[in-house]
């Protein structure tokens, strides 16, 4: 014969207030996707994700930050806030603050951030643009090359071994015939 003990809790009465204030004093949200973990799709997502394991397809994040693990297989085309590349990313970076990437980290893709920062032994094949560059004022570098004004270009000697000129003999030293028998 089963007995059955009722179980009895306790109510608890928690306000939406509580429960927010609770949730604001355990810090940021992240969210981890271990080393075991496959995707195919896009991933979306706020606050931090931390990426251990294979993704392919899309990564959006409006505010967010991306952390690629060491583990990590990325082949995806990322939008996040902020990237930390740790692991392997074959597709192009949106990073509109910061991307990083850190020693043993791996890109093939371009890349378009506010910031760049690319440690010793990280490897970093593609193209890379500021969103910065229209907040910057150029500077006018005609004027830091004051000996390469046009009037010197004009007079200076052509470069030896360079472009269509180089087959010109330089000048006094034309070619002069030489006759069988004497010595050049």
């Amino acid at each position: 014969m089963e007995s059955k003990i009722p179980l009895l809790l306790p109510l608890m009465n928690i306000s939406t207030d509580a429960m927010k204030s609770q949730s604001e004093n355990l810090g940021p949200k992240v969210t981890v996707l271990t080393r075991d973990t496959e995707f195919r799709g896009t991933v979306g997502f706020t606050g931090e994700l931390q990426l251990n394991g294979r993704l392919e397809g899309e990564i959006l994040s409006e505010d967010g930050t991306l952390v690629i693990g060491d583990t990590a297989l990325v082949k995806a085309d990322i939008r996040a806030k902020k990237v930390v590349v740790h692991g392997q990313v074959f597709g192009n970076i949106l990073a509109r603050e910061r991307l990083e990437m850190v020693g043993s980290a791996r890109v093939f893709g371009d890349v378009q951030t506010g910031a760049l920062a690319i440690e010793q032994g990280a490897v970093f094949v593609g193209k890379s643009e500021s969103l910065q560059a229209d907040k910057v004022e150029k500077p006018d570098i005609a004027s830091f090359f004051k000996m390469l004004t046009p009037a010197v270009r004009e007079t200076a000697p052509a470069r030896v071994g360079k472009g269509a000129d180089s087959t010109r003999p330089l000048p006094g030293a034309e070619a002069k015939p030489v006759e069988k028998g004497t010595a050049a």
